[in-house]
């Protein structure tokens, strides 16, 4: 049921935040409603991976029995799932929010609102995937079913995959400050720099 709750909060949070930063950047920031080339798999990923994730949480309450039950020996493993999510959840919302009128779903020419390297930002260059990743893996360890494992690897196929489709359009867009930026800050976590990571 916390593990439910959790991931319907997230997912409201994060359409209330993208429909606020619509509002503050005077556009439409979801492209994945319409994802054109490689994005309309990405897009795909991401939404049976964030929708699956929330419906089959609904399932799980409406039959518990289709979950297995962790041994008491693995519980401390369900726990420290929960705690990934809690974390991949505030560093999700965090960069969200810190984006501001920055946010979009997917990445257009032209599109983009200005680079942001603060917060979150100055120790990944994606912190908002890094946070949906995390959440979904804590998911995953929580719930420890098939079904819930397939969900968090589309998330996870979709956000790594995703990168490499936006780091073209974000150096064509943005130049030299998004170049300088990348060789500065990792692309997910803040030990690991340079911009080929």
């Amino acid at each position: 049921m916390i593990t439910l709750a959790l991931t319907w909060a997230y997912l409201l949070t994060f359409l209330a935040l993208t429909m606020r930063a619509s509002r503050v950047a005077g556009r439409g920031v979801d492209y994945f409603s319409r994802p054109v080339g490689s994005q309309r798999w990405t897009a795909l990923l991401f939404k049976f991976g964030f929708i699956g994730s929330g419906a089959w949480g609904l399932v799980g309450i409406l039959y518990p029995n289709l979950w297995p039950q962790l041994p008491d020996s693995l519980g401390w493993y369900a726990w420290l799932g929960l705690g990934f999510m809690l974390v991949g959840a505030f560093i999700a919302v965090g960069a969200q929010l810190q984006m501001a009128g920055s946010w979009r779903i997917g990445a257009v020419e032209g599109t983009l609102g200005a680079l942001v390297t603060g917060g979150f930002f100055a120790l990944s260059r994606n912190p908002v995937f890094v946070g949906q990743m995390t959440l979904f893996l804590g998911l995953a360890m929580f719930q420890l079913d098939p079904v819930q494992v397939i969900l968090s690897a589309c998330v996870w196929i979709a956000a790594i995959w995703q990168v490499r489709i936006e780091e073209p359009v974000l150096v064509r867009s943005l130049g030299q400050a998004y170049q300088a930026y990348a060789t500065q800050t990792p692309r997910w976590l803040g030990f690991i720099k340079g911009s080929k990571r």
